[in-house]
């Protein structure tokens, strides 16, 4: 039991946006604790679609996590040569940012309120800060982002860098996009070759 507190711990920390960085955490439980087989990446993104379409994904991306746990619903890739993580969380009440955040000062701020609201987690983020903004390509869109920096607690990897972004739908929902690496390792390049490449699924453009 006290592995499955601490998985649901990480779970809930990535699956919260900015506790995303820490899904090093949940490869180190399954490595270490040997959880679950690898399934195919043909059923990952099978698994996945009703997030996003990830089917023209370049071959140096792996699917490695679709998960859905306390109302998070997110799935998980990594650049195979550097294990840089990427993300793509779809909205729900825990997680509201928006394109207009980007623009108004907004942003830091709930990222802010979503730590301060984790900070009793056993791994959390402190220390974050916005170093750049700008914009990208991604579900078929021009889509704003922030790059970040952070502190991680109780994880092998103490700082991290990456970036979070938001793409909008045709019916106004929010698909949460993240990339994160530990810190000296982040590549822009490297996240937005892979989100230029996810598009919306048919499921979202059918509702």
């Amino acid at each position: 039991m006290g592995c499955l507190k601490f998985i649901i711990k990480v779970a809930i920390v990535v699956l919260a946006i900015i506790g995303f960085k820490t899904i090093g955490g949940w490869e180190w439980c399954v490595k270490t604790f040997h959880i679950g087989e690898k399934p195919t990446q043909e059923s990952m993104i099978e698994k996945s679609k009703d997030v996003a379409d990830f089917s023209k994904i370049p071959e140096e991306y792996e699917i490695s996590k679709s998960a859905n746990i306390l109302g998070y619903r997110a799935v998980i890739a990594e650049h195979n040569a550097t294990g840089q993580k990427l993300a793509v969380v779809n909205e729900n009440k825990g997680i509201n940012l928006t394109k207009d955040d980007f623009k108004n000062g907004q942003l830091k701020k709930k990222i802010d309120n979503i730590n301060e609201k984790l900070q009793y987690q056993y791994i959390h983020v402190e220390n974050f800060k916005i170093i750049s903004q700008g914009t990208m390509k991604s579900m078929g869109q021009t889509v704003p982002y922030a790059q970040f920096e952070a502190e991680v607690t109780n994880l092998p990897i103490k700082k991290i860098k990456g970036m979070i972004s938001v793409a909008t739908d045709k019916d106004g929902k929010n698909k949460i996009i993240v990339s994160a690496n530990d810190g000296g390792k982040y590549s822009q390049i490297i996240a937005e070759q892979f989100f230029k490449n996810v598009k919306f699924s048919q499921n979202d453009s059918k509702k």
